[in-house]
């Protein structure tokens, strides 16, 4: 990425690239200085003069695979007035940097792959005595894939378009990392040892739109020096436990995290924050009363001159009409209010008066006097939540949750009435009897996770996305996803010896010696548990994970390992379910013949097919219990959930209600093409734009 940027640099800014020795022809424009494969151990202004190349004339200096180098004589480029760029990579014993010197021409600053150990001072950068010129600034400076392990403080104190210090060592932003600094674009991808952002890291930076914290192992986030944020990218970062509030973000556009629930955040501020969504409300009705009595005097005392009134509320910060921190969130005027006869002021006679303000708290809002209503910002966020992922309650519906709880009522009861009896009654342990207790203990079992299910529901209810974290990445949800695919599995292989056993007894009556012997099911039972207890301790052992869904199963297929564990469990189960099918009907085929398989014996027959008829009875609503979860399993692992959303069935009200909620479109609700990048000194903010695409949080 580093040499695309630098490639695309030279190719626009200068009159000649040359390699080695330039050529005598072009000594009048600048001149782009390559060296690759240098063994030179210290860079100097002589090592480039003695090159061939003039040093007033030096414009790009890029040194590309140096082994050797060492030293950077930073003094020296001073001696090249105009240098433009300055790229370094592959250059592993290159630890440290000085401190750069005055260089005012330096637009990008690129050592990448090599082996800096601390962010080079690049505070004196642009110092400059010149009076009456814009302000220089930096578009790139990019120190990724290096051995960094801190931020000297004052080091980064530049005016930066883009600053990148992916892929290093870095285990801490200090505060005021970056004070006094204005940099429009922050990233720390691929910081794998990151873990602490101090509360004050990113506070005195006066321009930060855009952050990156992708792939580290930060636990929070602070607020300070991201008021005016754009876009924060926080994917793959796990460890992310608490995402702040949308009162904290003023200008947040796009959200990329890596959790669900964390997009939650943006929808439901009230349950999310109560006490700055309560502040916000009162505010919001203080404002609402103060147009109320606006509207009243205006009605008094009414004039043909119509002006523009702004209003302050108390403890809310007053912002002018023209402040940029409020040109790209809100709309100040629709498009009815524009006229090509007359002036603002004109339309306006005899309309309602506009109120402008920010509130306290970091958001703001425009009301009209006498239609009061709060300009309604999306954030777009990703991952959305889904029907795994919720972000209300985990059960979704009145009726599952009611209906979960009967079924725990009756697993748990049933299956301890079932071992009770089975345990306690003294009489000849039997193959079926033994089957039946390790049977009832999976049920039981399975009782017991929907149980953890249910409570965790009840305590979360209305704002599971709260309680996601400690619940989906604790010890609960990872004890709970282990009693399922435990259960799951015992359950499913004891059903099946249970099949065979019977029907090896059905289609082998008159032999009595070929039974399945006590011994033998205890051995089969074992292996069905060292199998069962292998499968469910895998996502433990990092084998998919518990923790991606809020009901704690290992439905997460990232990588191929993960799909191979789920591919086996379906293949097993899809194994076992066929095997009981064909048992079944061979059983009543040997059943159906009017008991000639049992030498005329026809009363023998049919208790042996009301057994049977039993133990179909059971496995069958077992079997229609897990095949709709096998099905959905097929299909995500297939790359086709089908599982996503809560329903359907209901999206023509919901559209319904965008529509009526919906004001209708005008020239700045209008969706248009995001603006060009425009040099920092002449960045100004655009206006708003209210994207109307999928995947959008709607405050």
């Amino acid at each position: 990425m580093a040499l695309l940027l630098l490639l695309c640099y030279l190719g626009t800014s200068s009159r000649g690239t040359y390699m080695g020795r330039p050529s005598h022809g072009d000594v009048v424009g600048g001149v782009s200085v390559v060296l690759v494969q240098t063994n030179i151990t210290k860079l100097t202004a002589r090592v480039i003069h003695a090159a061939g190349y003039h040093l007033h004339h030096v414009e790009h200096l890029s040194i590309m695979d140096a082994p050797n180098l060492e030293h950077i004589v930073v003094e020296d480029l001073r001696k090249m007035p105009n240098l433009k760029s300055f790229f370094i990579t592959q250059a592993p014993r290159l630890h440290h940097i000085p401190k750069l010197p005055s260089l005012p021409e330096l637009r990008t600053f690129i050592i990448t792959t090599s082996g800096l150990l601390e962010v080079p001072n690049l505070s004196h950068v642009h110092d400059t005595n010149k009076v009456n010129t814009s302000l220089p600034y930096l578009q790139a400076i990019d120190l990724e894939g290096n051995h960094i392990k801190r931020i000297p403080p004052l080091a980064l104190r530049v005016r930066a378009d883009q600053v990148s210090l992916n892929y290093n060592l870095i285990e801490e932003v200090p505060a005021h990392a970056f004070k006094n600094a204005q940099i429009s674009k922050l990233s720390f991808r691929g910081n794998s040892k990151l873990k602490r952002l101090n509360e004050l890291a990113f506070a005195g930076n006066l321009l930060l739109r855009q952050l990156d914290l992708s792939s580290t192992a930060i636990t929070s986030l602070p607020t300070k020096g991201l008021e005016k944020l754009e876009t924060l990218r926080i994917e793959k970062t796990p460890s992310l436990k608490y995402i702040p509030s949308i009162y904290d973000f003023q200008h947040l556009q796009k959200a990329f995290l890596t959790h669900h629930f964390h997009c939650c955040a943006f929808a439901f501020p009230e349950r999310h924050d109560p006490a700055r969504h309560a502040l916000y409300e009162k505010q919001k009705a203080i404002m609402a009363q103060r147009c109320q009595q606006m509207s009243a005097s205006k009605r008094r005392r009414r004039s043909p001159n119509s002006k523009v009134y702004k209003f302050g509320v108390e403890n809310a910060q007053e912002t002018a009409i023209d402040d940029a921190t409020t040109s790209e969130e809100y709309d100040v005027v629709s498009e009815e209010y524009t006229s090509d006869t007359g002036s603002f002021e004109d339309d306006l006679e005899g309309f309602h008066e506009i109120v402008n303000d920010t509130l306290s708290h970091g958001v703001a809002y425009f009301a009209a006097c006498g239609n009061f209503s709060l300009s309604r910002r999306k954030v777009e966020c990703t991952p959305l939540p889904d029907a795994l992922n919720p972000c209300e309650d985990v059960m979704g519906w009145s009726w599952l949750r009611a209906s979960v709880w009967l079924v725990i009522a009756a697993a748990v009861v049933g299956n301890v009435a079932v071992l009770l009896v089975l345990l306690t009654n003294h009489a000849e342990l039997t193959v079926p009897r033994f089957l039946m207790c390790h049977l009832a203990f999976s049920d039981l079992c399975t009782g017991v996770y929907l149980l953890m299910i249910a409570i965790v529901d009840l305590r979360s209810y209305g704002e599971f996305f709260n309680y996601a974290y400690s619940w989906q990445y604790g010890v609960g949800c990872k004890i709970a996803g282990f009693l399922s695919v435990f259960s799951g599995q015992l359950s499913v292989f004891t059903l099946t010896i249970v099949t065979l056993e019977r029907w090896f007894a059905i289609t082998y009556a008159i032999y009595l010696e070929r039974r399945i012997s006590l011994s033998a099911a205890a051995k089969i039972m074992l292996g069905g548990w060292l199998f069962s207890l292998f499968m469910a301790s895998l996502p433990l052992a990092g084998v998919s994970d518990y923790s991606s869904t809020s009901i704690c199963q290992p439905v997460e297929s990232v990588n191929v390992g993960d799909a191979v564990y789920q591919g086996s469990l379906f293949l097993t189960n899809a194994i076992a379910w066929v095997t009981i099918v064909v048992c079944y009907v061979q059983i009543y085929r040997s059943l159906g013949g009017g008991g000639e398989s049992y030498g005329g014996r026809g009363a023998a027959a049919a208790a042996e097919r009301r057994i049977a008829n039993k133990m179909a009875l059971l496995i069958g609503t077992d079997l229609l219990c897990w095949a709709p979860v096998a099905f959905f399993g097929v299909t995500a692992l297939a790359g086709i959930p089908l599982v996503d959303t809560r329903t359907g069935k209901c999206n023509w009200l919901i559209e319904k209600y965008k529509l009526a909620a919906t004001p209708p479109p005008t020239a700045q609700t209008n969706p248009s093409a995001p603006a060009p990048l425009m040099p920092l000194i002449d960045y100004n903010r655009s206006q708003s734009q209210v994207s109307k695409e999928n995947g959008e949080v709607v405050l």
